[in-house]
């Protein structure tokens, strides 16, 4: 390593991160400055100090906040997702992009899992019914022999096809993008949305922004569904025409939604909470990757990235 590269850059942090990620960049020549709590607009006044900015999914980094970045050289993502980032001004300007790609893959896998679970045995709902010691014995539904349908089949979409491949479902899948030898592996296939759409009792949404998945689900598309099928949702909420969805929990079209994700955090309109309030739906406070395990991988991955990073570009 040249000692240009043994050079301290200045690091903001500017989210809540494990302590293990403060501690290997203060070991790997980062002088850092954590800040989880910054707002918008200091963030836009002091980030002009800065070489490096560590953001989770809270901090936008938007064009503003770039404009600002006068000695800016990477964002590094302390996550799986770009979309709280202005990617393409940070091109412009010359600024690199890191990211913790896998790092909360078995994390978000078994929450999808769980919320399934959660959902189509009503675990939420009749947990709050006891504690009000109201015995309430709602019939579920057994997943065994069901079909799953995965909209996104990259690594957290093929690790949660492992699991239901193990539970007896049936597992199609939906990617622009085909891996056959992780496919052939669960013994699934890929199908067309519309197959998907028609075919599935469970649909997990496990797909990322950048794959073009915008409102991947709107009227038509629930229109197309079995009546009675589920959706978990563990990826993004833009995925899903809210309003839409909202009808189809109403009329039973959609027999139950549970999600990790909503439109707005925290929710902040008429129809969204109406949604969060229905009993057949089930809301995480987007904790796909709040494990001790996830969180680690993450502090690990991360700064692996971005050492990575700094000796590729010199500084």
């Amino acid at each position: 390593m040249s000692d240009r590269v043994n050079a301290i850059l200045r690091a903001l942090v500017s989210d809540p991160v494990d302590n293990l990620m403060i501690e290997e960049l203060n070991s790997n020549h980062f002088e850092v400055s954590y800040e989880p709590t910054i707002d918008a607009e200091t963030l836009k006044d002091k980030v002009k100090i800065f070489d490096v900015l560590v953001v989770r999914s809270r901090t936008k980094v938007t064009h503003e906040v770039l404009e600002k970045a006068e000695r800016l050289k990477i964002i590094a993502r302390a996550g799986i997702g770009t979309d709280n980032i202005d990617v393409s001004s940070a091109k412009e300007k010359g600024i690199h992009i890191v990211t913790a790609a896998g790092s909360s893959t078995q994390s978000v896998s078994e929450l999808s899992i769980g919320l399934a679970l959660s959902l189509t045995r009503k675990i939420p709902f009749l947990d709050r019914k006891s504690k009000e010691n109201i015995w309430k014995k709602d019939t579920g539904t057994e997943l065994y022999e069901k079909t799953a349908g995965i909209i996104g089949f990259g690594r957290i979409g093929y690790a949660t096809a492992k699991v239901l491949k193990a539970m007896g479902l049936k597992v199609i899948a939906y990617d622009i993008y085909h891996n056959q030898k992780t496919m052939e592996e669960i013994g699934g296939s890929y199908v067309s949305l519309k197959d998907l759409l028609e075919k599935s009792d469970i649909i997990f949404l496990q797909a990322t922004l950048t794959d073009g998945g915008a409102k991947l689900i709107s009227k038509n598309e629930l229109g197309m569904m079995k009546r009675g099928s589920y959706i978990v949702n563990t990826s993004r909420s833009e995925f899903i025409d809210g309003p839409s969805l909202l009808q189809a929990l109403k009329d039973g079209k959609v027999a139950g939604y549970a999600a990790d994700v909503t439109w707005n955090e925290p929710p902040n309109n008429e129809w969204e909470n109406e949604i969060i309030s229905l009993e057949n739906v089930i809301i995480t406070p987007h904790i796909g990757a709040q494990t001790v395990e996830a969180q680690k991988r993450v502090a690990k991955y991360t700064v692996e990235n971005l050492i990575k990073k700094r000796e590729e570009i010199g500084l």
